[in-house]
């Protein structure tokens, strides 16, 4: 135990030297760096991490990096550490740091990496993975919990204003996004329904029901609970990737949850989907159904009342929106997600009318 804890000691001292260099030389030098206590590299094109998994004394370890102003990574060691001074538990938190030249969390490793929606597409049984959601469910609401506060409904309105406009902003670098986003109808299956932007500014145009949808009170939570973010391990859960930045309402992550068990979201991230433009904006678009899936969106709903649901089904809408410029690389991918997000939509205003 003792020479494991200096190995381990001695990788972060080395990745906090590398990331104090204002010129990191990069993942070659990091891989260098590592040695043969490198086992694998894992990449993903909708994520600026890499993970980096790593041998210290026989167990391995998951070192998360990201290179220059790392954002994304300086925002999860932050939520990392707000946890540990709030007294809550480490969990598979290690340690992090964020310099000019790279940023970094070194995590303990969780089983083999198998999520909830690997479970899920694998055809795990409802029951199993009611447990897994129900457990992540409630370890983020006690979270919260224990870090609300009442802020307003202007102020989470804002909040929700300004991380759109962001994206929006974004979406703008890549033509076909830029136009798919402002499109006023879109056909999915022969059924034409409200774009994105036209769904937005029927919520946004209506006080009364920007009120009605948006709840006034925020803390702490993991800010990604969506399926592919609830590891699991013979019986036991744990959720990783939480996100650093404002307090947020719990209806944010109950709307991820929304976004994997009624959205179809982990089904389009696992390519487990048919996509097929036949005309202008009109598609074929069916994405696979999950079947254990379906009793978990009861579970789900049944877990909220009749509001606490309809903020959720919203925020899930609005994620599927939020995320596409993250995925813009990927164009038929990003189809597939922004379709999903319509669909989302259209079953929040059925469900209000």
């Amino acid at each position: 135990m003792l020479r494991a804890r200096r190995e381990l000691s001695a990788v972060s001292a080395r990745l906090r030297e590398q990331a104090e260099r204002p010129v990191s030389g990069g993942e070659s030098a990091l891989i260098g760096m590592l040695g043969d206590r490198l086992v694998s590299v894992l990449r993903s094109h909708n994520t600026p991490s890499t993970l980096y998994y790593v041998r210290a004394d026989g167990e391995t370890y998951v070192v998360k990096v990201e290179f220059g102003r790392a954002p994304t990574l300086r925002d999860e060691i932050r939520w990392y550490r707000n946890a540990a001074q709030r007294g809550l538990p480490r969990r598979l938190f290690i340690t992090g740091h964020s310099g000019p030249g790279l940023s970094f969390l070194l995590l303990k490793r969780f089983g083999d990496g198998s999520t909830v929606d690997d479970l899920a597409l694998a055809g795990e049984s409802t029951g199993q993975l009611g447990r897994h959601v129900a457990r992540a469910m409630d370890s983020d609401t006690e979270l919260f919990h224990r870090t609300q506060c009442h802020v307003g409904q202007d102020h989470v309105h804002r909040l929700t204003e300004r991380r759109l406009a962001l994206r929006r902003s974004q979406a703008g670098k890549f033509p076909y996004l830029r136009t798919l986003m402002d499109v006023d109808v879109v056909t999915i299956n022969g059924i034409g329904l409200p774009g994105a932007s036209r769904c937005l500014n029927r919520v946004f145009g209506d006080p009364r029901l920007v009120s009605y949808l948006t709840p006034d009170r925020v803390g702490m939570t993991f800010g990604d609970l969506h399926c592919g973010n609830i590891l699991v391990r013979e019986g036991f859960t744990e959720v990783v990737d939480p996100r650093g930045g404002p307090l947020l309402p719990i209806t944010y992550d109950y709307g991820k949850l929304i976004q994997s068990v009624e959205g179809g979201y982990g089904a389009v991230m696992a390519g487990r989907y048919v996509l097929r433009r036949t005309d202008g904006t009109a598609y074929e678009f069916v994405p696979e159904v999950v079947p254990g899936y379906s009793s978990v969106a009861v579970l789900l709903a049944a877990s909220c009342d009749e509001l606490r649901y309809l903020q959720s089904l919203y925020y899930a809408a609005l994620h599927f929106t939020a995320m596409l410029p993250h995925h813009a690389s990927a164009q038929e991918e990003t189809t597939a997600l922004y379709l999903c997000g319509v669909s989302l939509f259209d079953k929040l205003f059925t469900q209000l009318a």
